[in-house]
């Protein structure tokens, strides 16, 4: 399971511009590293987030 860090920027004339930040696997980390960010983030138009993300499953063989 790996967690990533959203940084999400709003502007009012153009699109909001969404980047991955960081990323762990260890959920306890993910959740310092998010306090983290809010709390040296100075501009109010910036939000950060959590996002669990799973590997997609791969099928090696067709299954009848």
């Amino acid at each position: 399971m790996t967690y990533l860090i959203i940084k999400h920027t709003t502007y009012e004339n153009i699109e909001d511009y969404i980047r991955i930040e960081d990323q762990t696997n260890n959920i306890d980390k993910a959740n310092d590293m998010l306090q983290g960010y809010q709390l040296i983030e100075k501009d109010k138009d910036v939000s950060y987030s959590i996002v669990k993300y799973e590997q997609p499953l791969i099928l090696e063989r067709e299954v009848a």
